[in-house]
């Protein structure tokens, strides 16, 4: 009698056909695929040109985001200063008061806290901030600025803020220093004296000119680094105005951030202010009315 068979597939031809180790499958289907230095150098090549495309996009979209914080801002300032004139029987807040000039109280300035780092001379902003108005320091900054305020003119100085929202001076911004003071110095601003609210800026983007800047092109106007100011001049400053040491500026993509006594916030063209308009001329933002009295 013949052995019996193990079990299992016992025909060559058979097992030929199903066993996995001697499939017939052709060799590039068993190899592993890999990419070529060439493929490898164009997925590169295409990774760096989104590259270059996305990154401008970002940078703007990150400017544009300033932009609307720096509005932001300035519509929390705008309106403490209106609640300020509220308290104060409609007069606006000086734009600096001098130690021990009459009327006013004393103040200790701390360095370290001082949002302007003038010691005789308490800044509009830090006279916000003491009174309650707005707690935040952050508040009286352009987030487009980089640099603190280390340069600025005026005294409106600082070593820990980029400062460079200002008050429009002297239409807004009124002095009130010690006896003796060497400047001129204006009548005090009065909400009485607004004759056009929704028209007249308050408040703006402001740092000091270029050397070369072009006076009958406010668009053009350039700032210079670390000079972010709390004011800018107006034409109605006949004495400082010429200087450029502190005006509006366009710093947001070719335009500036206003603030208006209405309240309102806006980014508009900088020769859209009329600066070199008349204060009667019913087109000009930059004066408190249009009926020649000037501060």
């Amino acid at each position: 009698m013949p052995r019996a068979q193990k079990k299992g597939w016992t025909n060559p031809a058979i097992r030929h056909v199903i066993e996995p180790d001697t499939m017939n499958f052709p060799v590039s289907a068993q190899r592993r695929q890999a990419f070529t230095l060439l493929e490898l150098l164009v997925v590169i090549a295409i990774i760096a040109i989104l590259t270059a495309l996305l990154l401008p996009v970002l940078s703007r979209a990150k400017e544009r985001a300033k932009a609307i914080d720096c509005l932001n801002n300035m519509r929390q300032i705008v309106l403490a200063a209106k609640l300020y004139l509220d308290d104060n029987h409609g007069v606006m807040i000086p734009l600096w008061v001098e130690q021990g000039a009459p009327g006013w109280p004393s103040w200790n300035y701390d360095p370290a806290t001082f949002i302007i780092q003038y010691p005789d001379f308490l800044w509009w902003p830090d006279k916000l901030r003491l009174d309650g108005f707005i707690p935040s320091q952050n508040a009286f900054d352009c987030p487009t600025l980089i640099q603190p305020a280390a340069d600025a003119s005026g005294g409106s100085t600082s070593t820990n803020h980029v400062l460079g929202i200002g008050m429009n001076y002297p239409e807004y911004g009124w002095l009130s220093p010690k006896e003796g003071f060497p400047f001129p110095v204006y009548a005090t601003a009065n909400e009485r004296q607004m004759t056009k609210p929704s028209q007249s800026i308050m408040f703006a983007d402001a740092g000091e000119l270029a050397p070369d800047f072009d006076d009958s092109n406010p668009d053009s106007w350039q700032e210079v680094p670390a000079t972010g100011c709390a004011y800018f001049r107006v034409p109605s400053d006949t004495q400082g105005y010429p200087g450029g040491d502190s005006r509006s500026v366009p710093r947001h993509s070719g335009q500036v951030n206003a603030a208006f006594f209405d309240g309102h916030v806006e980014k508009l063209r900088n020769s859209a202010i009329g600066y070199n308009l008349p204060r009667t001329n019913a087109a000009v933002l930059w004066a408190k009315n249009s009926n020649g009295a000037g501060p």
